[in-house]
């Protein structure tokens, strides 16, 4: 340090800026230090990482006064991720500068091409990045924070053994680093009882990888591995993988899910596995030092390996502190085989006698979808510690067949405006869980019937699923009156009917195996008969189509205005084919209601219905159910529709928006009937949590346990369950009312909430 730069430590330590001791005791040379880290080349991602968290712990503790009174000075040169320029730099580092504690390298054959110098010349190398199972017997001199990839290796393994495995396929760069990682990986996997069945390789200056890959999927593997060096190459194996068709499970370790790796993968990452080492949230230290570094650097990627190295500066200075000497490389290594640090990286940890990092471990992270990813969970969720030896071993071998599950829904008929959407839902559901890996690594297919609204043609899809596929579960159906046919038959052979949208109050006794996420209509009918008495209506006309489903909403709903004190003036039916309304709504205004309640099946039933009375002169108010709050019901009603209120299902959670969004995004328009779609959607997602618990799709029995078991939070509600009678508990009714044409848009879906439905 020059004579100014103490001067100007020394006056900001007067005006209480800086912690500095000045005076005869601070001395006017720094400790100078090393850093050799991959600043280019295939390791330039995270070797520029870990040089500016290096760099960020350095200005922190200069900034207070360095180490007692001496400033610290990096050194810094470029090992390119490549033993022989590693030797360069070393050399130049030693020979040049003078220096005897080197932090670095980032790449494990950078580190392996200098240890054995280092190892000779008395010269500390300490590592936070580099991880090959050789370095930890390279010499006495020679450190790392970074763990070993035997651990890595039998996590990685254990991890693909205990999702089901049998037949794993790996593709590896070409380098000291990956090669430690498929190497320990494989034998693992393989001590398990798992068969590799592909193994390819890559030089790091290669792009394309479709050859490689193509060779791995003729293989027929159950599950993919990837090492990678460097962060393009892997996420771009990822996305080539994706796009040739392979849409099994993906493994890899921290690389290939970097910012880098993850931005040039895309949403072909999805689901992809990960064992790295992982900052635990619960550690002050690391969230600090990430926050510092966003501040500083406007950006964050590899932040356990960036902590790792920000550790390994203030170790360094531990231990200076305690040597007082840069040069003298014995007393540094005593430090270090002495201490007990804790840190960002960890509490209470410590090094072996051969330099290993000891109390640190690993987790499993799974790649989220491209819409979640944020710069706060970078890009994945953990799933928890890696599991051990023993419960991989007693994992289910992976089958190459889908688990194949049915759903009945009314494609065509007077439901079909609605029974399109919530199969849209369900594929999309099946979509989403397949690109995550599948069920236990098994894909999910969905076979589609119609059920056509009815129940004649809702036994006819059950035969067909059931006799001639051969499913045992079974999601739908759409409509009441279909569920109502299918349903005995289900219950007598013991294959599972689980409905988005079915809603009559007679499907609850239906049977051991019949279940639903839709609400009964005696909560619709209870929550629609308190609106009408909360309202002031004291005088009631009802119009409904001639269907289960109608006919019990009229029945609920015309039960609970009667028990609160109401009268029912006029009551008339329809059947589905009718489309001219006038005679049945003229002796229904004719009575002088104080309201009108409208259950219909049909959408253009529904619209007419509203569209006719209003022509008819009728302005007083008009209730309904979700029916009638859809699309095309709205627009063939039009502004007559405008002030009319609906109970339908409560408001959709997070996840049931984001569901929104990604159906939109898919499918290129908006859900029409927002919560059954949700509520469609969700029971895709159910039935994989319980085929995840069987692993059997003809385990109807465990099926319908795991159902009766379970606590699910979805895009329909947050802690639901099932009841005895496989009645969903847990999401509730709304009242809407419509609004004014010209306010209606897609995303108010043409009504405003007005709240939950009201309690007399």
């Amino acid at each position: 340090m020059s004579i100014r730069q103490i001067a100007l430590v020394c006056v900001l330590a007067v005006l209480g800026l800086l912690a500095v001791a000045c005076g005869d005791d601070a001395s006017d040379e720094s400790f100078k230090i090393g850093v050799m880290e991959s600043l280019t080349g295939p390791g330039e991602t995270y070797g520029t990482v870990s040089s500016q968290a290096k760099q960020l712990a350095v200005d922190e503790i200069n900034a207070a006064g360095g180490i007692d009174g001496r400033m610290i000075e990096l050194i810094v040169q470029d090992s390119k991720c490549s033993a022989q320029d590693a030797i360069t730099a070393y050399n130049k580092l030693t020979d040049v500068d003078g220096v005897k504690i080197i932090l670095g390298t980032s790449c494990s054959g950078a580190m392996l091409g200098a240890a054995p110098l280092a190892e000779a010349d008395g010269v500390i190398l300490f590592s936070g990045l580099a991880t090959n199972p050789d370095i930890a017997h390279a010499g006495d001199y020679i450190f790392r924070t970074s763990m070993n990839d035997l651990q890595l290796g039998i996590d990685t393994g254990n991890v693909i053994r205990a999702d089901g495995a049998q037949r794993l396929a790996t593709i590896t760069e070409t380098t000291d680093y990956a090669e430690g990682v498929r190497r320990t990986t494989a034998e693992q996997f393989v001590s398990l009882g798992g068969e590799i069945v592909a193994e390819e390789r890559y030089a790091s200056d290669v792009t394309d990888f479709r050859s490689q890959l193509t060779k791995i999927l003729n293989s027929n593997p159950d599950a993919v591995h990837i090492a990678a060096q460097s962060e393009f190459s892997g996420g771009t194996v990822v996305k080539q993988i994706r796009e040739l068709g392979y849409e099994g499970p993906l493994y890899s370790e921290i690389v290939p899910v970097g910012a880098t790796a993850l931005e040039v993968a895309g949403e072909s990452a999805t689901g992809l596995k990960a064992v790295i080492a992982e900052l635990d949230p619960a550690n002050a230290k690391s969230q600090e030092v990430l926050t510092n570094f966003r501040a500083r650097y406007d950006y964050v990627t590899l932040p356990w390996y960036l902590a790792s190295g920000y550790d390994d500066v203030y170790i360094t200075a531990e231990c200076l502190k305690m040597t007082g000497d840069d040069q003298d490389a014995d007393g540094f290594r005593d430090c270090m085989y002495g201490i007990t640090w804790s840190g960002a990286i960890g509490e209470n940890y410590s090094f072996d006698s051969d330099g290993e990092v000891v109390g640190l471990a690993n987790a499993v992270v799974e790649v989220l979808p491209e819409s979640e990813r944020t710069a706060d969970n970078n890009g994945y969720r953990i799933l928890g510690s890696a599991p051990g030896a023993d419960a991989a071993a007693a994992a289910p071998v992976m089958s190459q067949d889908p688990f194949r599950i049915g759903a009945m829904d009314a494609l065509t008929g007077v439901g079909e405006s609605y029974g399109n959407p919530i199969l849209n839902a369900k594929l999309l559901a099946v979509e989403e869980i397949n690109a995550a890996g599948g069920i236990n690594g098994r894909m999910l297919e969905i076979i589609p019937e119609d059920s056509k609204c009815a129940a004649q043609d809702a036994i006819t899809a059950y035969n067909k699923l059931t006799d001639v596929d051969g499913v045992k579960i079974i999601l739908g159906t759409t409509c009441s009156g279909a569920m109502l046919g299918a349903a005995p038959l289900a219950e007598a052979d013991g294959v599972i009917m689980l409905s988005a949208s079915a809603t009559s109050p007679d499907i609850k006794p239906a049977g051991d195996y019949i279940f639903r996420t839709a609400i009964d209509d005696n909560q619709l009918g209870v929550d629609t008969g308190n609106a009408l008495h909360a309202d002031g209506h004291h005088h009631l006309a009802t119009i409904t189509e001639a269907t289960d489903y109608a006919e019990g909403a009229r029945r609920t709903t015309v039960a609970r205005f009667e028990e609160l004190g109401g009268h029912v003036v006029a009551a008339e039916s329809y059947t589905s084919d009718v489309t001219d309304f006038r005679t049945q709504l003229t002796k229904l205004i004719a009575s002088e209601p104080d309201a009108i309640h409208l259950a219909s099946q049909g959408e253009f039933s529904g619209g007419t219905i509203i569209k006719q009375a209003r022509e008819l002169g009728y302005e007083g108010p008009i209730y309904t159910e979700a029916v009638n709050t859809g699309p095309e019901a709205l627009s063939i009603a039009g502004e007559a529709a405008t002030g009319m209120k609906a109970i339908i299902p409560l408001g959709l959670t997070e996840r049931g928006e984001q569901f929104l969004k990604d159906f939109d995004a898919h499918y290129g328009s908006p859900a029409t009937q927002p919560w059954f779609q949700a509520s469609a959607y969700d029971d895709v997602y159910l039935a994989a949590e319980c085929l995840k618990q069987t692993n059997d799709d003809q385990d109807a029995d465990g099926f319908r346990d795991c159902l009766y078991g379970l606590t699910f939070s979805g895009a329909i509600g947050a802690n639901y369950t099932f009841d005895s009678d496989g009645e969903v508990v847990g999401p509730g009714n709304v009242v809407v009312q419509i609004l004014p044409l010209a306010e209606r848009n897609e995303d108010n879906l043409g009504y405003v909430s007005l709240g939950p439905a009201p309690t007399p």
